[in-house]
């Protein structure tokens, strides 16, 4: 298959790999896109996933919560210029939707149902108001995605970041809400922010994309082994008189294969993750710590929205 620059460059826009990189990879592949990014990873040459894409769109990333902190909603709305993004109507418009799904006793099962939804204050859907909005900016907008957590004896927190580019829903079970346990979501929702968590626990992780993960850790875990073995052999050719250190493929390949998982486990898994404010410490152990004051504590669920980034099945709707 011919490689285009087109290829190269809609790979080289995914990964910041560089050109030749990505065109040794794209022949490699045979012009598939997915399996060029997971050469790259395997090869050394992209060394960190990338979830979270270019953004490429404008708009906002706005929460609204309960007064008594039992429900938030996280919702993106997206225009096409950042000028158009930072009217006051068009906040006004993203944080009356979120206030909406506050107050809505059922949560819409998607963002169909969202739009067709009729908004009691305005008399209006929210698909009308959307169009109304449009209207009179001259812009498209898209309803991207929302969220609605409710807690279940506990809380949920939102918090907004980089001025409504970046937003977190995190819920909690808290056997002692109050003050310290707001705070204590507050730093897990900054938490998330920063350091971009898959799921709250290992066993959270989608199957496919750890089975993925795994494969690619065992084929550089093989790499790795062999270049081992190579070295030491060429290494004992140079020096026959030195007494040659037997390595075994077989026993070397394994151990590098769970330091790579475990060092995944850290950056993707938000109760393994390094605590952002105390790194010498995981969340887990902050959580733990917490529990002492605040009785039984469990993260139950995030969710994480990144303007404009790329999504995998855009199936971000709770």
């Amino acid at each position: 298959m011919a490689i285009t620059s087109q290829m190269v460059k809609i790979l080289r826009d995914k990964t910041n790999a560089g050109m030749m990189d990505c065109k040794n990879a794209l022949n490699e592949c045979g012009g598939d896109i997915e399996k060029a990014v997971d050469w790259l990873r395997q090869k050394g040459l992209l060394t960190a996933r990338k979830r979270a894409g270019r953004a490429t769109k404008e708009g906002l990333v706005l929460s609204a919560e309960s007064p008594d902190g039992q429900k938030a909603a996280l919702v993106e709305l997206n225009t096409e210029t950042d000028f158009v993004a930072k009217m006051d109507s068009f906040r006004e418009l993203t944080l009356n939707i979120a206030n909406f799904l506050v107050a809505s006793p059922e949560v819409p099962a998607d963002k169909a149902a969202l739009l067709a939804s009729q908004c009691p204050k305005c008399g209006q859907t929210i698909g009308e108001l959307i169009s109304a909005a449009v209207g009179t900016t001259g812009e498209n907008m898209n309803l991207r995605r929302f969220a609605v957590f409710s807690a279940q004896n506990g809380l949920v927190h939102s918090y907004i970041h980089m001025n409504g580019r970046l937003g977190v829903l995190v819920s909690l079970k808290i056997e002692k809400p109050g003050p310290q346990a707001t705070e204590l979501a507050h730093n897990l929702a900054m938490q998330i922010a920063a350091a971009n968590p898959l799921s709250v626990t290992i066993e959270g992780i989608p199957s496919d994309i750890l089975e993925r993960e795994k494969t690619i850790y065992q084929a550089k875990a093989d790499e790795e082994a062999e270049a081992k073995i190579k070295a030491q052999q060429e290494a004992a050719a140079k020096n026959p008189k030195k007494p040659a250190k037997v390595l075994d493929k077989s026993f070397i390949a394994p151990k590098i294969f769970e330091g790579q998982l475990k060092k995944f486990y850290a950056e993707s898994v938000l109760l393994e993750q390094p605590y952002v404010k105390e790194p010498g410490q995981t969340v887990a152990q902050i959580i733990k710590a917490a529990a002492s004051s605040l009785g039984q504590v469990e993260v139950t669920r995030f969710a994480r929205f990144q303007l404009g980034e790329d999504l995998e099945g855009e199936n971000a709707e709770e």
